[in-house]
């Protein structure tokens, strides 16, 4: 009897945590639309002989129109809205974005909550199609965006 109640106690928090995980991936999975905040940034550049990183200010940004059936998107911000194309895994979305300038774009929004459910772990990397090499690294959440009417 005993080692069923120590069985039970450790297998419970897997049960859980496993339980946690698949509301994640439901809930990323049926959103359309989301709002993401990154407020943690760093800049990196080629300056001399090596890199240099230097923390930036955060943005914000809303992924609009996900359509997973087409596997693409748009990113909507300040400066307008771009086309995105869209990698959907269970566990996570790749939304990759490309400007006319060469820089690529790349937002990662993990089915991992972000300590209370609803809010979801993310990064945005930007690879500048400059010389010497530029790239951004920003990490936030993003949150699932009320369907427009």
């Amino acid at each position: 009897m005993r080692t069923i109640l120590l069985l039970l106690l450790v297998l419970l928090p897997s049960f859980a945590g496993a339980a946690e995980t698949e509301k994640a991936q439901q809930a990323l999975a049926a959103a359309k639309g989301l709002n993401c905040v990154f407020d943690s940034a760093v800049d990196t550049t080629w300056e001399g002989e090596s890199y240099s990183t230097r923390p930036q200010k955060g943005f914000s940004f809303t992924i609009d129109a996900i359509n997973t059936a087409r596997g693409n998107a748009k990113a909507v911000g300040r400066q307008g809205a771009t086309h995105l194309e869209m990698i959907a895994l269970p566990n996570v979305r790749h939304f990759l974005g490309f400007v006319a300038t060469g820089d690529l774009n790349v937002t990662s929004v993990h089915a991992h909550f972000a300590g209370e459910a609803g809010k979801f772990l993310a990064s945005h990397s930007v690879h500048m199609a400059s010389e010497p090499p530029r790239t951004f690294q920003h990490y936030g959440v993003c949150k699932p965006a009320p369907l427009k009417q």
